[in-house]
């Protein structure tokens, strides 16, 4: 209950900061931030009816529904997002979050369990059928300003914790691993275990497992940097949880902006230390900025089919206290490989969302972070 509280205030605190401090601007700015591209996360649909069969209830979380991007998922995201075009005649634009690696199967179970090794985004897509003209597609999206990578991180696992479950031989640590996943989400798994917890914790535990942070970073960057052929400007922290030592990491490695929510989470052996920031804010680190999310659109959690119009009230609500409308995403919202339904109902939402926003206010900008982050530095 303590921790609840410590949560609830420090969120107050932030609604607080983002109502006096944030950054202002009497244009209607709209920014889709979604995270998670180029990670795995279920195999495919196989795998899925394999989990479903041995007693999991894979209905317990949307994210059971995602899936490394196929050809087909950015066409059909594509055309919504060209379907609609701002007072500027640009269209829709995701700043796409991007993983930079996944884990090499075949090379730890090899090496016996015994070490952790990963392989570049590009191996694991041409591992995976449908996902031949992916990275293709991601450069079309930004000759097209529709979709604009940036740094998420180099994986989206706590590898350690799953490294050393299989080599426990954990009963569902193997048997996800045979299927070409880590593990599932924590509401679905038999024993309430997750590898997808956020990996830039505190020092002192990543110090205790060996695990350099200046290395997972700066390796991650250097990925995103090879694969796209810039540094990335901005980055978001898996489950917007980081630390200090990360941001002078990140410093080091080009960034200037960081995405989050309204509170940063820093998570410790055995609590969590909640940050309020707000959009604009000066790091301490010298030389970052904090962009800050203040819209939310996740269809994939809801049945609601005009679930969208939440998402419409929240961007109302930025613009008429002259702010951005910074909304968060992922990509599991928009992932067909496992349920083709998932989406299609998502990319209605977000039509709809889209739709709804340019004829309400038909002089919006359609941005990314990066063009955010040049507003902001003016």
């Amino acid at each position: 209950m303590k921790k609840l509280n410590e949560r609830n205030i420090a969120s107050v605190y932030a609604r607080w900061l983002s109502y006096t401090k944030s950054w202002h601007t009497d244009k209607k700015i709209v920014v889709i931030e979604s995270d998670d591209w180029g990670s795995i996360r279920t195999s495919n649909r196989k795998a899925y009816d394999t989990l479903v069969q041995d007693g999991y209830d894979m209905s317990k979380s949307p994210y059971t529904l995602d899936a490394l991007e196929t050809n087909e998922d950015l066409t059909e995201l594509y055309k919504v997002l060209n379907s609609v075009k701002d007072s500027q005649g640009n269209p829709a634009c995701f700043t796409a979050n991007m993983i930079t690696a996944n884990p090499d199967f075949m090379a730890i179970e090899k090496n016996n369990f015994s070490k952790y090794i990963y392989e570049t985004v590009n191996k694991t897509l041409d591992k995976y059928e449908g996902r031949d003209k992916v990275r293709g597609l991601w450069k079309e999206g930004m000759a097209t300003k529709t979709f604009h990578p940036q740094l998420h991180a180099r994986e989206h696992v706590r590898y350690w914790e799953w490294m050393k479950a299989l080599k426990e031989n954990d009963d569902e640590a193997r048997k996800t691993f045979q299927l070409g996943m880590c593990g599932v989400p924590r509401v679905v798994s038999k024993n309430g275990q997750s590898y997808f917890h956020p990996p830039y914790i505190d020092d002192k535990i990543l110090n205790e497992h060996n695990v350099d942070l200046n290395q997972l970073i700066s390796e991650g960057a250097e990925l995103f940097k090879k694969e796209f052929g810039f540094y990335s400007k901005t980055t978001i922290a898996p489950n917007c949880c980081w630390t200090s030592s990360c941001e002078k990491i990140w410093k080091k490695n080009h960034i200037k902006f960081i995405q989050g929510g309204y509170l940063q989470e820093h998570h410790y052996a055995n609590k969590t230390k909640y940050i309020a920031h707000y959009l604009g804010e000066k790091s301490k680190t010298k030389g970052l900025t904090y962009l800050v999310r203040n819209c939310t659109f996740e269809p994939s959690t809801s049945t609601n089919p005009n679930y969208w119009e939440g998402t419409f009230r929240q961007v109302e609500n930025a613009f008429n206290r002259k702010a951005p409308a910074l909304i968060s995403s992922h990509r599991v919202n928009f992932i067909g490989s496992i349920e083709k339904k998932n989406r299609e109902s998502g990319l209605e939402q977000l039509f709809k969302l889209l739709s709804a926003i340019i004829k309400k206010w038909p002089d919006v900008i359609f941005l990314n972070s990066s063009e955010l982050a040049k507003e902001i530095e003016l």
